[in-house]
């Protein structure tokens, strides 16, 4: 029976520090998830996002920095109805896309169905990396 008793009591105490570490993180805030939806995305091809943030404001606005993941150069990137700066990448280069959007306020989700278009410069083709990306807006 004492066996019992002191593994049971041993539990607790674990248990009560990790409640009381659980309370002191949720009250600075750092487990405090409501209202902010983790950023992700889906889809993508030779550019592909790796960082997003929506504005809010008078347009909201988006902006994505993309990567070029084709191993080559590729010119005349471009994204409906924003900019591209620069809009020239070389093969490890990356970019950053600003265009319009709606959204509703600050902390609420937005969900975007985004197309790049650029040009293959080895062969003067264009293609479209096209996906979804979802977070908060700031």
């Amino acid at each position: 029976m004492g066996v019992g008793v002191s593994t049971i009591t041993g539990g607790g105490v674990g248990m009560g520090v990790a409640v009381g570490l659980g309370v002191v993180l949720w009250q600075l805030g750092l487990l405090d998830f409501a209202g902010r939806e983790l950023p992700g995305h889906l889809g993508f091809s030779v550019l592909v996002p790796l960082d997003w943030q929506t504005t809010y404001g008078s347009p909201c606005t988006l902006d994505i920095q993309f990567s070029n993941g084709a191993g080559e150069n590729l010119s005349r990137i471009a994204i409906g109805g924003g900019t591209c700066t620069p809009d020239s990448l070389g093969q490890a280069g990356t970019t950053v896309c600003t265009m319009p959007v709606t959204c509703t306020g600050r902390g609420d989700r937005f969900e975007y169905d985004v197309i790049a278009l650029y040009t293959r410069n080895a062969t003067g083709e264009v293609f479209q990396s096209a996906g979804t990306i979802w977070g908060s807006v700031s």
